[in-house]
């Protein structure tokens, strides 16, 4: 899981978790965290302070100051899969170690053996899309570093390896306020029912590839309204000569703008959540 820092990769995460039990229930497949360490750690650093105390998860503290239990992955059991036992491992990265562009170091390793990297775009560090949205959602806290910057230091990280990459707009709920921005092109951009980033196929017992490869020309386009040109073309013409298999995406964690550092009064109501996820596993026959 990568991204600047405030781009809300750690309330994905815990999020995700919560959509892939209900789609694994759905499917009739159990789903377990495989270790008492992966379960703590979920339990500890996302369940509890997103779902039990009713607020928003700290920021994933930098290599040099996370505790024990916050350096390992978290790994859980999903069944077996054309009978072989399928396990799904997450990372959460600090945005502050990717900014800090230190990628030769041993704890970066992991991303050339990693079968996918997801790189999370927060809209809201756009200064347009701020603007036309500072009557009706509060301010963002914090913003973190340039993307295109971000994004370099986790393709150097990557190197040699080959994953997929998921190229994630985070926060989704704050661009479809848009929508109510009165004169506004986005308003119009936003209102277009018939897009595919305005409909939820998270339901779908199997991944449908063509409503994916739909959704991700959809967001490519507006990564590029989104001042995201140079993190496209990092993304497809990367300086190594040698694109990583990627696709675009667009999600939303909480389904409504926070209030401060607490939920929304309407509670939590993801958004595509699973789709980055089972695009990656449904090559391998998985979910």
């Amino acid at each position: 899981m990568a991204g600047a820092r405030a781009t809300g990769k750690s309330i994905y995460i815990a999020v995700l978790i919560k959509q892939m039990e209900l789609l694994c229930e759905t499917l009739s497949v159990s789903m377990s965290p495989t270790t008492q360490a992966s379960a703590q750690a979920y339990a500890v650093n996302y369940e509890q302070p997103l779902y039990v105390q009713r607020g928003l998860i700290p920021p994933t503290p930098t290599v040099r100051t996370q505790a024990s239990h916050q350096r390992e992955p978290l790994i859980f059991s999903i069944g077996a899969w054309l009978g072989v036992p399928t396990f799904v491992v997450l990372r959460d990265v600090a945005g502050e170690d990717l900014e800090a562009g230190n990628t030769y170091a041993p704890h970066f390793r992991f991303f050339a053996d990693a079968d996918a990297v997801f790189f999370m775009f927060d809209p809201l560090r756009v200064k347009g899309v701020r603007d036309q949205l500072q009557d009706l959602l509060p301010a963002p806290s914090s913003t973190g570093g340039d993307p295109r910057s971000v994004l370099s230091n986790v393709m150097l990280a990557v190197g040699t390896g080959r994953p997929k990459l998921a190229v994630i707009v985070s926060k989704f709920d704050a661009l479809r306020a848009l929508r109510d921005v009165e004169g506004s092109d986005w308003s119009y951009v936003m209102s277009n029912s018939g897009a595919s980033y305005l409909r939820d196929s998270s339901e779908n017992r199997e991944y449908d590839d063509a409503d994916g490869q739909l959704l991700h020309e959809e967001v490519r386009s507006l990564l590029l309204r989104l001042q995201g040109g140079s993190v496209v073309t990092a993304v497809e013409h990367p300086s190594t000569g040698a694109p990583l298999p990627h696709r675009y995406f667009a999600v939303s964690a909480l389904g409504q703008p926070p209030d401060g550092n607490r939920l929304n009064v309407r509670g939590i109501a993801p958004f595509r959540c699973t789709d980055p996820l089972r695009w990656v596993t449904s090559s391998f026959g998985v979910l």
